[in-house]
């Protein structure tokens, strides 16, 4: 009986080559990403866009136009450095007028958190700003116009209603009255554009400390001041502020011109 020959398999032996080939160019792609994106540095970013290029057969993105990444980071960066630069001007102010343990400034997520303990602020049930204080408020005015980022001021009280000779209902009514002060005196004691303030008041609802003592019930009535970073709307908001600081200045110079000449 004739024996059947075997079929030769051509090139049976390479047929791995072409797959390993694509797998070791994924692996170095992926490798390569990582270390680009781990030192954050845009030469080395600028490299591995090029390598990607080259591995996929992309078009060449061009070095001049950095990478999304690279503004991101940029970006997030100077906001930090931002909200430091502002901790470090009011704490200065802090020191300045020996208000330490009455004033305390910290770095939040959302921008910068300036506490004024409200007894330093206002007179038992009124939202008549103490004359003494207004020099922090002063101070803090400035550090607004120069960061030209939008303030929301919060009014907090205690768990305890207020009296029966208090004008305001309710702690609801005192919260709010007493954060729109603040508001009212830093616009016009930085001559600031009202539409970087928002006022808002929450009563009780958000205690630092128990309620269950005087010490506690002291830290809970409070301001808090806080300048907002890293919102969509901080570039329009600059621009703003920019038009009204310069038409505000010019406004100033053409009283004073025509005060001038009528003084002639």
């Amino acid at each position: 009986m004739a024996r059947k020959k075997k079929h030769e398999e051509h090139g049976a032996g390479e047929r791995w080559a072409v797959p390993y080939a694509d797998f070791l160019s994924l692996l170095l792609a992926l490798f390569i990403a990582l270390f680009a994106i781990s030192t954050i540095d845009k030469k080395k970013l600028a490299s591995f866009v090029e390598a990607i290029s080259a591995a996929f057969s992309f078009k060449p993105i061009s070095s001049s136009a950095p990478p999304s990444i690279i503004e991101g980071v940029g970006v997030k960066q100077k906001r930090e450095d931002a909200k430091k630069k502002i901790k470090e001007r009011v704490d200065q102010i802090i020191k300045k007028l020996n208000l330490e343990g009455k004033v305390s400034v910290e770095v939040i997520p959302m921008g910068v958190r300036i506490r004024i303990l409200d007894y330093i602020l206002f007179p038992p049930c009124s939202t008549e700003i103490n004359q003494e204080y207004k020099e922090l408020l002063n101070g803090i005015a400035e550090v607004i116009k120069e960061a030209k980022l939008p303030v929301e001021v919060e009014g907090h009280t205690d768990d305890i209603p207020p009296g029966p000779t208090c004008i305001y209902p309710s702690n609801w009514e005192l919260s709010a009255s007493r954060a729109a002060a603040v508001v009212r005196y830093l616009i016009t004691a930085g001559n600031l554009p009202p539409y970087l303030f928002s006022a808002v008041g929450y009563a009780d609802t958000k205690p630092i400390s128990p309620n269950n003592s005087e010490v506690g019930r002291r830290l809970n009535r409070r301001i808090e001041i806080n300048l907002i970073t890293g919102t969509d709307k901080e570039p329009d908001l600059k621009e703003k502020a920019d038009f009204i600081y310069k038409e505000n200045s010019e406004d100033k110079n053409e009283k004073q011109k025509t005060t001038t000449e009528s003084k002639r």
